[in-house]
């Protein structure tokens, strides 16, 4: 009879335009894999009456042009009884298809977690299930124990994955694959994962976790990579992610791939690892490798572009454990045009442990923003990265790196460490650490370094030993050693502070010199207006050896000028070069590490002679302090006292206003609810009056501290008030941002 209804279908599609197939869902009732007994037959059954996944793949192959469903029934609720083990390789599936093991929704597994209702083991040393055919969607199976757990291939695009455990049985324990997940070269457009938590795919325990090889426009977003299906305990992918061009075929590149998704402002509505956010961590190699393997695996390096932004990196799914990845975090290598967080706040990647966070070598336009390195997602102090928080090595590199707004702390190693060619390193916060930024190798063009935090390194906070770098804007406090430091033979040109206040360096409380020159070269190193308080060495060192300059020394042996007069509303003096700058400084102090403020510049004379004059007069006998800087660099400073201020017959009143200096404060990003400040005034025994952000003006005194701050932008102010009650006009202020 079914065969007669068959013929009457046929030759109803003969007379009838147009005939369309109608899509069958096919429900596999047995963890048998018995094939079926009639392919083509829209039926699927096999020998012993049963619909297993096998016979329901052959069915679903045969009806051509149709959008089947392979659906499971109740039986199948995620125990470890209900794995399907094949004893050879199931069919390729060529028709568009959703596997559905979980269609009544997630089972709650032996393992414990909700996940997958279906489990597929092996076949060993063969591929699980291959895809060759567009618009496959394999969602609910726990897929283990195969080559290949899952092959995308054939140029096979839109391909979709969800709710897998790849590498995982459906009782937790491991279930090796040696991939994954292989999406082959040309497969575009596949989602693996997606944004709500029924998406999530586990991927562990398996040689390599997902591998795209020359595949374009994926998403991978919010899944487990390398951890159990909890996301806490380690369950280690050798690699977590690849992707790679493909250099087979004549070569495929990959282009446009996503890894993670918006997060919002320093996280989502909890500090955990949801939404679109991966978790790529516990690999025993890299979390994810960008480089590949190499011509002998058909492997390049990612043509990009390729974002990677909102994961957790080296951190469980609750973003307060850490759970390491080996040498690498993130290897962006030499692919180009990779985008590790974005210009948007909050989408960032948290990173923690491993040897270096984020590693770049060679790579065209590559970009790190607005990521959190050594810190959890609660805004706790974690493990950070023991080599360097962001390398950066440039050799060849013709479009820079842009590295800004990251927030960075190390317990040991570098914060930053660049190589080579001129990159943008803006407004970072970097803690802690050997080094904060250090950068070297000899390259004609330099890097900007600029409105960058570093503070308590052990060693230099900035360590240059290369040249035509530009270093201003920066606060640089409570280094171990010099807050800046110039050395090696190929440090020179570099310049070091700017000519407005905005380019000034802010140097406090710094182990060493503020700023000091260590090679005795013919350097041409230029340093401009900078300022800073509490250094334990002097402000500009020349050789690194204490005060005074050789006929020998850095930056040509220039001497410090002569200062001849120092009146009160200007100086003059000799001993510059002809057309050399002199800028003369104010200070607050006799320490030689302290400079308050920047006074006045002039051009000397074509006999060395030099006048600057003020743009408002200052307090009689004031230290100042004076550089120049000719054609082969800036000199150490010289120093001299104003004369006393005149006095009036009948008149001994102080009209001068006291200038009021923050000498310590929290970082410009920080996750620290409490912050300190500390603040001094030019004039002894001020009073001080501090405010925060709308409050009202209070008295205080140093040090100021404030409790419970909420998360976002603040402003601090503080006037000084001197004995005679003159207020400073222009309060010292210092902006910063609590972050959640």
């Amino acid at each position: 009879m079914k065969k007669l209804v068959l013929v009457l279908i046929a030759v109803g599609c003969l007379l009838a335009v147009p005939c369309v197939a109608s899509a069958t869902t096919y429900t596999v009732d047995s963890t048998g894999d018995q094939e079926d007994e009639t392919p083509g037959d829209e039926e699927c059954e096999t020998s012993v009456n049963t619909c297993t996944l096998r016979a329901a793949i052959e069915e679903s192959n045969e009806s051509t042009g149709t959008f089947d469903s392979i659906h499971f029934s109740a039986a199948f609720d995620g125990k470890l009884a209900d794995t399907i083990e094949l004893g050879k390789a199931l069919p390729e599936i060529d028709d568009p298809v959703k596997i559905d093991g979980d269609s009544g929704g997630q089972c709650t597994t032996e393992a414990g977690p909700k996940g997958p209702c279906v489990g597929v083991s092996g076949p060993g040393g063969g591929f699980g299930l291959v895809v060759e055919e567009d618009e496959v969607t394999i969602e609910g199976l726990a897929v283990t124990g195969a080559l290949i757990g899952i092959n995308v291939r054939n140029e096979s695009t839109e391909f979709s994955a969800r709710d897998n455990w790849i590498g995982v049985k459906l009782d937790g324990t491991a279930g090796e694959n040696s991939t994954g997940i292989f999406i082959d070269p040309g497969s575009d457009f596949a989602l693996v994962g997606g944004t709500k938590a029924a998406d999530r795919n586990v991927i562990s325990n398996n040689g390599a976790g997902l591998d795209l090889e020359g595949a374009s426009f994926a998403l991978v977003a919010g899944n487990y990579f390398g951890v159990a299906p909890a996301g806490s305990a380690q369950a280690a992918n050798g690699k977590d992610i690849e992707v790679t061009d493909s250099t087979a075929g004549g070569g495929y590149a990959a282009v446009e791939n996503q890894i993670g998704a918006f997060i919002g402002e320093a996280g989502q509505e909890t500090a955990a690892c949801d939404e679109g956010c991966n978790v790529i961590s516990g690999a025993t190699g890299t979390g994810l490798d960008l480089q590949g393997n190499g011509a002998g695996q058909n492997e390049a390096p990612a043509s990009g572009p390729t974002l990677v932004l909102g994961n957790f990196v080296g951190l469980d799914a609750a973003g307060t454990g850490v759970v390491e990845n080996g040498t690498f975090d993130i290897l962006a290598g030499e692919a180009d045009k990779v985008e590790v967080g974005s210009n948007t706040e909050g989408s960032g990647n948290y990173i923690d442990g491993g040897g270096y966070g984020i590693y770049t070598e060679k790579g065209e336009e590559f970009a790190a923003l607005h990521n959190v390195i050594g810190y959890d997602a609660s805004g706790a102090a974690s493990t950070p990265p023991s080599s360097a928080g962001l390398f950066v090595f440039e050799l060849g590199v013709v479009e820079t790196a842009f590295v800004a707004a990251n927030t960075i702390r190390m317990t040991g190693g570098i914060g930053i460490e660049h190589r080579f060619s001129g990159a943008v390193f803006l407004e970072n916060a970097i803690e802690g650490g050997s080094i904060g930024i250090k950068t070297f190798a000899s390259s004609e063009e330099g890097s900007v370094i600029a409105g960058n935090s570093i503070e308590g390194t052990s060693g230099p906070g900035l360590l240059i030993e290369n040249e035509n770098n530009l270093v201003a804007g920066n606060l640089i406090a409570e280094t171990g050693e010099a807050a800046i430091r110039i050395d090696g033979l190929s440090g020179s040109g570099n310049t070091i502070g700017g000519n407005k206040a905005s380019g000034e360096n802010e140097i406090l409380g710094s182990g060493g010199d503020a700023i000091e020159i260590v090679e005795d070269e013919d350097t041409e190193n230029q340093i401009l207006r900078n300022n800073g308080v509490g250094n334990s060495g002097l402000f500009i060192d020349l050789g690194a050896d204490g005060e005074g300059n050789s006929e020998f020394g850095p930056n040509g042996g220039i001497q410090p000028p002569v200062i001849s007069s120092a009146k009160l509303g200007g100086a003059s003096g000799s001993g510059a070069e002809p057309g050399a700058t002199v800028r003369v400084f104010r200070k607050a102090s006799a320490e030689p590490g302290e400079i308050q403020s920047f006074l006045g510049a002039a051009e000397a004379d074509g006999s060395g002679n030099w006048s600057v004059t003020y743009a408002a007069a200052v307090p009689g006998e004031t230290r100042i302090a004076a550089t120049q800087t000719g054609a082969t660099g800036t000199s150490e400073l010289t120093f001299a006292t104003t004369e006393p201020a005149p006095k009036e017959e009948g008149e001994e009143k102080d009209t001068t206003p006291p200038q009021t200096k923050i000498v310590k404060g929290p970082k410009r990003k920080t996750h620290a609810r409490k912050v300190k400040f500390k603040f001094t005034s030019s004039e002894a025994g001020s009073t001080f009056k501090c405010k925060l952000d709308r409050k009202k003006v209070k008295t205080c005194r140093s040090p100021k501290v404030y409790k419970k701050l909420k998360p976002g932008k603040h402003v601090f102010k503080v006037w000084a008030i001197d004995k005679a009650g003159n207020k400073d006009p222009t309060p010292a202020k210092r902006k910063f941002k609590v972050l959640r």
